[in-house]
């Protein structure tokens, strides 16, 4: 058989009319032949096809179906992901990049089999540019890391509610993660970056576009350039148009000193309306809303603990941090909070220094606002072992229509409404808003895993019907937005064709 039979024989359905013992031995003997390419690049120490290892990289903690993959490497050299990608184009060889330690929607899931290429290792933090607020890093680099880093600099990263300890920077920049400060979303966090493309020749983005980072003249802050917005293009895009190996991302100024309230109502639209308000402000810095679900497994200190805290705690908790700079932040922190305290008065809230249903909650947000989540069990999972999450961008003022469906279809599907975590998250100074439902279930117990799953789905169905915008398109989403939009759908399939025509990059993603 030819190598592109042997290719097709490994990762495509076998025709009836080839015998089983000369496939058996095709696949044999293209496995052997890809190994030995594969180590001839990366080193053999670098190369993994242990079905332990494997089967690592065939599963996530979410409810997409599994997918295993062929080989895992781990290579150390920018030159090292060209050369794989460009075997990757001779042989038809799916390609996934990945660089976190734990992934949750599928994305890195191969549909194909094919070749994980693991760059969690990939953990340098080239330059903190303090005079343009940047830093330019590696996609290994977790949250932690990064913000020990920063600190010592008088900065912060932009960051996440709470992330996982092993969640990428990058990642979490590339796929529009929300940040926790509004007020940045709107100008996004990725400066420049450099792209090894599907046919495996190096790009580089913006102002890092001239020349290697080392010779260039330039800060590498400028995003623009040369001719359309790459960056837009690569946000959200799953990998399927090639693999960054750095990125210059935001950063903000670290805070002197920082304030904390926590404004508790019955009522969601109570709590947007006042949100709206000081966002119009331009006050604050970290704001957001939680439900009772999703607070109490925040803020309790034993699991046993969560179902009790979130039976007394309020329905609704806005949480919003005022920080004072490094020039008078005992002043700016005193207007800032006398606008906001006015602001709640208006509304007829009552905002608080902590949360008199559970005192702690001051001290954890204190510090933990800016870091990763620290317990073993992720606080998505406290409350039943698993969890699955349903996030799209809406508008705060509809938010509480969002979550009465939601409500009824966890009715109709007989799943305990009180299981079900609200994250609500403004973005663009309350212009728009990042809604999370969190779907919490047992993942040994078949029954209400099925439960979950089904929620899950049609809940996705209803969401997107009512009008939510689901711009990272994870699995079954990516069916159901491009599936509704033909001219979204062939014009996404035609920028994959010119700039990945052989489809090896994570194919199968985004509906396509």
């Amino acid at each position: 058989m030819t190598e592109q039979n042997l290719a097709k024989v490994d990762y495509q359905k076998p025709l009836d009319d080839v015998p089983y013992k000369e496939v058996t031995a095709a696949k044999e003997q293209y496995h052997k032949e890809t190994t030995e390419k594969l180590a001839r690049i990366v080193g053999d120490k670098n190369i993994s096809d242990e079905p332990a290892v494997l089967e690592k990289y065939a599963r996530d903690k979410g409810l997409q179906r599994a997918g295993k993959p062929a080989f895992v490497v781990f290579p150390e050299k920018i030159e090292q992901i060209c050369d794989l990608v460009k075997y990757a184009n001779e042989t038809k060889l799916p390609v996934i990049p990945s660089s976190s330690g734990t992934h949750t929607n599928g994305a890195t899931l191969p549909r194909m089999g094919g070749l994980i290429i693991d760059l969690s290792g990939w953990k340098q933090i080239y330059k903190i540019d303090h005079r343009n607020r940047a830093v330019r890093i590696q996609p290994g680099v977790t949250y932690d890391e990064l913000q020990e880093a920063l600190e010592k600099e008088g900065l912060r990263a932009m960051i996440p509610l709470l992330p996982r300890k092993d969640q990428s920077v990058l990642t979490a920049h590339i796929e529009a993660h929300p940040m926790l400060i509004p007020e940045f979303n709107y100008s996004e966090p990725v400066y420049t970056a450099e792209i090894v493309m599907p046919t495996g020749t190096l790009f580089r983005t913006g102002a890092a576009a001239p020349a290697p980072p080392e010779q260039a003249q330039t800060d590498l802050v400028g995003p623009w350039g040369p001719g359309f917005d790459w960056n837009r293009l690569y946000t959200r895009a799953q990998g399927t148009l090639g693999i960054i190996t750095w990125a210059n991302i935001m950063a903000e100024p670290l805070p002197k000193k920082q304030k904390i309230y926590f404004t508790a109502s019955r009522s969601l639209d109570a709590l947007t309306a006042f949100t709206y308000d000081i966002q119009k402000k331009w006050i604050g810095y970290e704001c957001f809303i939680l439900n009772k679900t999703n607070l109490a497994a925040i803020i309790a200190e034993r699991d046993e603990d969560i179902a009790l805290l979130q039976y007394k705690l309020p329905e609704y908790v806005q949480i919003f941090c005022i920080g004072g700079l490094k020039r008078f932040p005992e002043e700016r922190i005193a207007y800032q909070e006398a606008d906001f305290l006015e602001a709640s008065q208006a509304h007829g809230l009552n905002p608080l220094p902590t949360i008199p249903e559970a005192p702690n909650a001051a001290a954890f947000f204190e510090k933990g606002l800016r870091r990763c989540w620290a317990k073993e069990v992720y606080w998505k999972d406290r409350l039943k072992g698993a969890s699955a999450d349903i996030f799209f961008i809406t508008t705060m003022n509809r938010a509480a229509a969002f979550i009465a469906a939601m409500q009824q279809e966890a009715a109709k599907g007989r799943y305990n409404l009180q299981d079900i975590g609200v994250y609500l998250q403004p973005i663009e100074n309350g212009r728009a808003a990042h809604l999370e439902f969190t779907i919490a279930y047992n993942p040994d117990d078949k029954h209400e895993r099925q439960i979950a799953e089904q929620l899950y789905h049609s809940a996705s169905e209803r969401m997107y019907a009512l009008g939510g915008l689901f711009t990272r398109a994870y699995g079954a989403w990516g069916s159901m937005v491009s599936g509704k939009n033909a001219v979204q759908q062939q014009t996404a399939r035609m920028v994959k064709e010119i700039l990945d025509p052989n489809n090896i990059m994570n194919p199968g993603k985004l509906g396509l």
